[in-house]
């Protein structure tokens, strides 16, 4: 009878901490990377993290921030990085001009993808708390190295854009170097956002 008790304690203990890991992967999970200390690891498993050394200050989603999300407008789809550099919220924003997917379904077709930062087919701006930096890229390129369906009880619910990124510029004509970037980020419902007009 004792045994019974000690598996049901046990059973109970262990379905709600799996339901409470669920719940922190449907947010947010920061594992730092030993190798570069205050960045996340490099990882493709949708744990919606995101980080770059902004000089020596790591900028991440370490601790509370704006979720990330896509918004396709005039004609370009924007990807939204938000994190903090301790109490300052910052955001990226990774423009692709004329590339315009009508779903996060859509999003797939980046997989491989790798884009050049002084290019036309791709742009950067830096918002702080929102509000517009003067930002100048010099040289960078920005990768997504692998795109993935994530399904639900067998059900398509997000697709997870994994890449790493880096970029030289200038930020209020300040030179600063944007290093050693990474992201692992889930796109769906409802942070997707397709606000194209006819």
């Amino acid at each position: 009878m004792k045994y019974l008790n000690l598996f049901i304690i046990i059973f109970v203990i262990t379905t709600g901490c799996s339901r409470d890991f669920d719940y922190r992967i449907s947010n947010s999970i920061f594992i730092e990377d030993l190798e570069n200390p205050g960045l996340p690891i490099y990882s493709e498993k949708g744990y919606n993290s995101f980080g770059v050394y902004w000089g020596l200050s790591p900028f991440t989603t370490q601790m509370r921030h704006d979720p990330s999300k896509i918004v396709v407008q005039n004609d370009s789809c924007h990807i939204y990085l938000s994190g903090n550099t301790g109490e300052v919220a910052h955001t990226l924003v990774v423009s692709l001009p004329e590339y315009t997917p009508a779903t996060f379904i859509e999003l797939i077709s980046l997989n491989g993808k790798k884009f050049n930062l002084t290019g036309p087919e791709c742009a950067v701006s830096l918002l702080s708390w929102e509000r517009p930096r003067e930002l100048k890229i010099l040289e960078g390129v920005f990768t997504v190295k692998r795109v993935q369906n994530l399904y639900v009880d067998k059900e398509l619910d997000s697709v997870i854009l994994s890449g790493t990124f880096s970029f030289k510029a200038t930020v209020d004509n300040t030179p600063v170097t944007f290093s050693n970037g990474r992201f692992d980020l889930r796109f769906g419902n409802e942070n997707f956002y397709y606000l194209q007009t006819d």
